[in-house]
């Protein structure tokens, strides 16, 4: 290059300087004019360089770039004709309507349709050996990504490997996320996305900048290939003062371990986990929700989904365990629970000091098995009377209402301490050990049906049934009320 600029200059001074000594008019040229000379030849041979590629034929230039596409990046890109080439900003070709496919031994499966793929050259070779020509990065604009579940594990995989040096851009784009059935459960708006590998940090990097739900977030994917397998993702969206953190570690397959973090308002959950045979064991130790703290271990399953969760909380005020927020009512209606796949066992232990509770500690049981759920030996404690225990149980949705069925046993240890906390009469202070009752509870009306009661084994009188059937949910907020309906049954039970 440098050899055709010297002949090119070498040429414009000979035939100036001879039609100058033709005509015998001494003509002086400055320096400055050489030079502007000189630009000017220098600009016209750049930009001629530039323009090589318009002579290159469009079959050669596709199958070119998809070959070099698969061999820096390792992805499988299948291109169309409709190819130009641009010089500004920078040399590339713009290719339209490009798509991406997963590397399937069963089939080609399309994850990607790129209205626009812009695919930016290294700026030698394009006159003395065009074979030699290499990609400088990508920008990928206004594509859309599809996305199954099976998906994640192939690029799981794929982020394990290095990354190409060379950058690949992602603007104004989407990601769909589809279940089995290719319906859109998520949508992920990309605003602003790149990959590459950092020849400084020697790592993986993936940044995205977009929103989901009409929720601005952040993506950043660190990931890290030695021996050892490292990777951390952030995800953070500040308008909902969330942070999720979570940190992998692979040893050679053999063990995987890692921390999460999820943060959001004054809540933290930390959690740490081991991976090994598709088995996941977790556990957290400094987690807590507001000022609540809480403590909790388990193992899951994927496939089968299998879960096993212990949930400790301290000094939670037990009745609240029975009220359900929103949020929870809508996940319950979906019947998202009541699926035959779906295998439950959760445990949540719970102790509280407060003031007019009538438990101090519960074991609440959360199961669900072959699509069917149940509270079987849940258990409510008062230290100082006794204890009340679910079993039979089933919990079903019933015309958009979730409804408990179960059978109810109160065993009281200590009758006396029981009158005393309710400052019943010494006239109605009868001995019970304990108290069978079948019900039905409607969680999300708050409605109790008793369908049979029995004290020591005895039936009750019509009178008592009458009264008990009266019973309202208001009453478990109200000592004053509670107590007086609870004595009333006390006054006309028999003994």
């Amino acid at each position: 290059m440098k050899q055709i600029i010297k002949n090119f200059n070498n040429l414009i001074k000979k035939t100036i300087f001879k039609v100058q000594n033709k005509t015998n008019i001494k003509l002086r040229i400055s320096n400055f004019n050489k030079y502007l000379i000189t630009f000017i030849s220098l600009l016209f041979g750049c930009v001629f360089y530039l323009l090589i590629p318009l002579l290159y034929d469009k079959s050669w230039v596709q199958s070119n770039i998809e070959s070099k596409f698969f061999n820096e990046f390792k992805i499988n890109l299948s291109t169309s004709a409709d190819i130009s080439y641009r010089i500004l900003p920078a040399p590339h070709f713009l290719i339209k309507n490009s798509k991406i496919s997963l590397n399937d031994s069963k089939s080609q499966k399309f994850i990607a349709d790129i209205r626009n793929l812009k695919v930016f050259l290294t700026q030698k070779n394009f006159f003395l050996n065009k074979e030699k020509m290499s990609l400088k990065g990508v920008i990928i604009d206004n594509a859309n990504f599809s996305l199954l579940r099976s998906d994640f594990q192939i690029l799981n995989e794929f982020s394990d490997n290095k990354f190409s040096n060379k950058k690949i851009k992602i603007d104004n784009s989407n990601i769909f996320f589809k279940n089995n059935l290719d319906d859109i459960i998520a949508i992920i708006k990309i605003n602003k996305a790149v990959w590459f590998f950092d020849n400084t940090k020697l790592i993986n990097l993936f940044n995205l900048r977009g929103n989901v739900f009409g929720v601005p977030f952040k993506f950043r994917l660190k990931s890290g290939n030695d021996s050892i397998i490292n990777k951390t993702i952030n995800v953070e969206a500040k308008s909902l003062k969330l942070g999720i953190f979570n940190e992998f570690t692979d040893k050679n397959n053999e063990s995987n371990t890692g921390k999460n973090i999820i943060s959001f308002t004054n809540s933290t959950i930390n959690t740490k986990y081991n991976i090994k045979e598709k088995l996941i064991i977790f556990e957290s130790n400094k987690s807590k929700l507001g000022s609540l703290k809480l403590n909790y271990n388990g193992e899951l399953s994927i496939n089968p989904f299998d879960l096993d969760l212990n949930i400790h909380l301290d000094n939670f005020k037990i009745s609240k365990l029975f009220s359900l927020n929103t949020i929870l009512k809508e996940f319950i209606k979906s019947e998202l629970l009541f699926n035959d796949n779906l295998s439950l066992d959760l445990s949540i232990f719970a102790n509280n000091n407060t003031k007019g509770e009538i438990f101090n500690n519960a074991k609440i049981n959360f199961n669900i098995v072959n699509g069917k759920l149940n509270l079987d030996n849940t258990i409510l404690t008062n230290d100082k009377i006794g204890l009340l225990e679910l079993s039979n149980s089933n919990l079903f949705l019933e015309n958009n209402e979730l409804v408990l069925k179960t059978d109810v046993l109160i065993t009281i240890k200590n009758s006396d301490q029981l009158f005393s906390t309710l400052n019943t009469s010494k006239k109605d202070r009868k001995k019970i050990e304990y108290i069978f009752i079948n019900l039905d509870y409607e969680f999300l009306s708050n409605q109790i049906k008793f369908n049979n009661i029995k004290i020591d084994n005895n039936k009750v009188s019509n009178e008592f049934f009458n009264i008990i059937e009266a019973f309202n949910d208001n009453y478990l907020n109200n000592t004053i009320k509670s107590r007086r309906w609870i004595n009333k049954l006390f006054n006309i039970y028999e003994g």
